[in-house]
């Protein structure tokens, strides 16, 4: 074993001695089953507490809950930490019930759905008394269990509560309101005030919408936990993990971490987590609310930009900000947890749901209903689509092990199982990738499989996610005999709606390949064939130039793969080229259409592959790729945006796992008097995939790449999106029913000067210029006079300006000078759709 870390105090003060705890993934055989673990920190060695989370089919650990007992660490230094196996501990574990006694943590809810007190602690001791607690850790430096409390509704309290050695109480609280298929439940509007050890450290008031959950985290202890304990003015705990032997576990991609990440950035992001907006319960936490939205956005790709930069720089800042992204994951209303079931709702219990609102209004009790019995709806300003949906949770779980960034991912997970129409799901359910865009499929399986990777061992969720993630990789596999007599020699891309007729994105092909990349890295042998299928035209559309298809067109936005006048797929390489020729969307000798991130793509792709399998072609079609520039390939663009930095393969890598080298030209099957046609990748009925047409206005592009527009240029010339017609001014409101709105605005880091930016309420543009001299102000925007008494519908946008890492936060949004909603920042460029509470809606107050 040789997994080496660093425990660092990145604040400006000490941070006292107590218990570290974090996750670590083991590959195969490397701690084998009943082993232990020391771990070496500073010249001194203790034990380590494990708790297995999941093993491997030869039962040695994959992934574990460590924890480890931590020197006191000045300001600013930093501590080297060696684990190496060793016997198990014989020490006696905490034992929780007992270490609660001297304790105590009270919840009162008062609203919508009733008022209630909650003995947390208590409630706890009865749990573990009758068997109904469920525990996370258990040893001598901390032991978890968890306890879940049903209130009024579809609201419910989760609450971890950890013991540390020496005293020290830690309570992980989710507030929940996620309750679905129930004949009662819908928003919740409350005021909640938590008491730990006679001192109250928590008051808010709270407008939730159903399937919307929120956390937040108490303590006895300022010493006791793990990353991001503390902060920045005092002592500050930053875990520097081994991403290098992380990613030879397979956990995670092969991020070239000899990139340094820019400066700008990572301040960016430091300040954004430091504000305060960062700390409501419902904070989006930079994360964009509508979903469909388009352009250059931080937090969409193979995972976010911050999780990429967390693992590339292990820097406190990436850190802070991705674990407050990782916060926003149970803000987002895709949680759905089934009472009936003690789940999140599954395809098992419920076959025929479909969660999108097209599929009714669903029945209590009937397993065989196609609709939920509250929809989902746009609480707080969320619109989901799967086919722009982030990764929050996955990496920040990895190298924490908390427990309720667990949930956050099963809970995507299995709404990604049925959020897709359930007639194209199969006889079980489960299918997620038969039909509609590419790049959906490509992120709800991504979704699905970290899932069953990540949940522990024997758990329900366990069984269930790995049985979706083998259903879909196995549909997979059994369509490649069809797609490969239809597709012919340039055969490889998986079938999809792409938004114009007969033309395929190469870049949602790269989208997919990475999630068949990462399902093979975790040992999926179906995902390594697909893989081994689709490499094919992943790695052919670059060497086949002699062959009349370009070169750099393997990169560009579009490329033709259907015949005009038949729709039948085009059947070779020379085929495709001319016809992406007479379209006009050839690069040529050059990088016309390919200015965005699809080179990126494109070689992330090449490298994976080429990880993988060791493959020579794809070695070398990367190489000859990487001579020719293609553009935003670079370390300076990947320090500023470094989501699809792959590290460049190398001939003497070493293959993750058995696959050989890729043949250059696989086989095609001898044609039959009736071919077996393409699958129709539409379903006949109303698809559940969103309208991809944003809308709301796409900001100016990013100068460093922007991420695709999912809407092609139709065939053969390009037709402008209509630009609608802004609803009418609303009549001015009687004068006792009006107020004031107006929002505070601040700035900082915009080198290039004051960020312009466009304010719109309710549809109609009340305010577009700049605000502040980029530097660090915060201004007041007057907006003008709203109704008084209902909310408002608040958009702000503004283009990238000046040198990326600028940060433009919304503080406050104001009605006749009184807080009426909370805040956002966003980094470099965007947009954030926010809602000023009208007096009726302040709940509480």
């Amino acid at each position: 074993m040789n997994i080496n870390l660093a425990l660092e105090n990145a604040g400006a003060r000490l941070l006292e001695s107590g218990v570290t705890t974090f996750a670590e993934v083991f590959a195969k055989g490397e701690l084998a089953a009943g082993s232990g673990l020391n771990a070496t920190i500073g010249g001194a060695t203790s034990a380590v507490q494990l708790d297995v989370k999941t093993t491997y089919d030869d039962g040695s650990v994959k992934m574990a809950v460590l924890s480890v007992l931590r020197p006191d660490l000045a300001a600013g230094q930093s501590l080297d930490v060696t684990l190496a196996t060793a016997a198990p501990s014989s020490a006696a574990a905490i034992n929780l019930s007992q270490a609660l006694a001297g304790h105590a943590f009270t919840v009162d809810i008062a609203g919508s759905g009733g008022n209630h007190g909650v003995d947390v602690l208590h409630m706890l001791q009865d749990a573990l008394a009758n068997g109904t607690a469920s525990v996370w850790q258990t040893g001598a430096l901390a032991s978890q269990a968890r306890v879940e409390i049903p209130l009024d509704g579809s609201q419910r309290l989760v609450f971890d509560v950890t013991a540390f050695q020496g005293g020290g109480l830690k309570i992980d609280a989710q507030f929940n309101n996620d309750g679905a298929m129930l004949a009662n439940g819908g928003h919740a509007a409350y005021h909640v005030t938590a008491t730990l050890d006679g001192d109250v450290v928590m008051r808010e008031n709270v407008n939730q919408g159903q399937y919307q959950n929120w956390h937040e985290t108490f303590s006895t202890t300022d010493h006791d936990g793990g990353q991001g304990l503390g902060d920045s003015g005092s002592g500050w705990l930053n875990i520097r993990h081994d991403v290098a032997h992380l990613q030879a576990t397979g956990a995670v991609a092969q991020y070239d971490l000899s990139i340094g990440i820019s400066e700008a950035k990572l301040a960016g992001w430091g300040l954004a987590a430091s504000l305060f907006d960062f700390a409501d319960p419902l904070s989006a936490h930079g994360v964009l609310q509508y979903m469909p939205n388009t352009g250059g956005r931080d937090d969409i790709g193979f995972t976010t930009a911050s999780n990429t930069a967390w693992l590339m720089s292990q820097d406190p800042r990436a850190a802070a900000y991705a674990m407050g992204q990782a916060e926003a994951g149970s803000v987002i209303p895709w949680h759905q947890w089934d009472n009936a079931n003690g789940g999140w709702l599954s395809a098992e219990d419920y076959p025929r749901l479909w969660t999108d609102g097209r599929g009714g209004t669903g029945t209590p009790g009937n397993s065989q209903t196609t609709g939920l019995t509250q929809q989902i709806g746009k609480p707080d300003g969320w619109t989901l689509d799967s086919a722009h949906q982030p990764d929050l949770s996955y990496v920040p779980y990895l190298l924490t092990g908390e427990r309720w960034m667990l949930d956050n991912l099963q809970a995507q997970g299995a709404w990604n199982v049925l959020n897709i129409w359930n007639d194209t799901r199969g006889e079980d359910g489960f299918i997620v990738v038969n039909g509609g865009q590419v790049r959906h499929s490509a992120w709800a399986l991504r979704q699905i499989d970290e899932a069953a990777w990540a949940s522990p061992d024997g758990s329900a969720e366990k069984s269930y996610f790995t049985a979706v993630s083998k259903a879909n990789w196995a549909w997979l596999v059994d369509q490649i005999p069809a797609w490969t007599a239809a597709q012919g020699e340039a055969h490889g891309w998986v079938p999809g709606d792409y938004g114009a007729d007969n033309a395929l994105p190469p870049w949602q092909q790269d989208y997919f390949a990475s999630t068949a990349i990462a399902a093979a890295s975790h040992g999926n042998a179906d995902a390594l064939t697909f893989l081994q299928w689709q490499s094919n035209f992943l790695v052919g559309r670059f060497t086949h130039e002699a062959q009349g298809f370009a070169e750099h067109d393997g990169a560009a936005y579009l490329i033709a793969i259907g015949d005009p006048a038949t729709g039948k797929p085009l059947q070779t390489w020379g085929e495709i080229g001319a016809q992406t020729v007479a379209w006009n969307w050839s690069n040529g000798s050059g990088w016309a259409h390919s200015d965005g991130d699809y080179a990126q793509l494109a070689m992330a792709t090449l490298a994976g592959i080429a990880h993988l399998t060791g493959s020579p072609e794809a070695i070398a079609a990367y190489n000859a790729l990487a001579a020719d520039a293609p553009p935003f390939v670079n370390d300076a663009t990947f320090s500023k945006d470094p989501t699809f930095a792959i590290a460049a393969p190398s001939p003497s890598d070493i293959p993750v796992l058995p696959g050989g080298n890729l043949p250059p030209t696989q086989p095609v099957p001898e044609p039959t008097p009736e071919p077996v046609p393409t699958p129709d990748p539409v379903p006949t009925h109303p698809t559940p995939a969103p309208d991809p047409v944003p809308e709301h206005p796409v900001p100016t592009p990013d100068p460093v790449p922007s991420h695709p527009d999912p809407t092609p240029d139709p065939v053969p010339t390009p037709t402008p999106t209509p630009t609608p017609t802004p609803d009418p001014v609303p009549e001015q409101p009687a004068p006792d029913s009006v107020a004031s709105l107006s929002m505070k605005v601040g700035t900082f880091g915009f080198v290039g000067g004051a960020p312009d930016v466009v304010i719109t309420v309710d549809g109609v543009q009340m305010f577009h210029g700049a605000i502040g001299d980029g530097s660090a102000t915060v201004s007041e925007v007057v907006l003008g006079q709203v109704t008084a008494d209902t909310d408002h519908h608040v958009l702000l946008s503004f283009p990238e300006q000046g040198e990326p890492g600028g940060v433009l936060y919304v503080a406050d949004i104001l009605m006749d000078g009184v807080s009426a909603g909370t805040g956002v920042a966003l980094m470099g460029h965007g947009e954030a759709n926010l809602t000023a509470h009208g007096s009726g809606d302040i709940f509480g107050l």
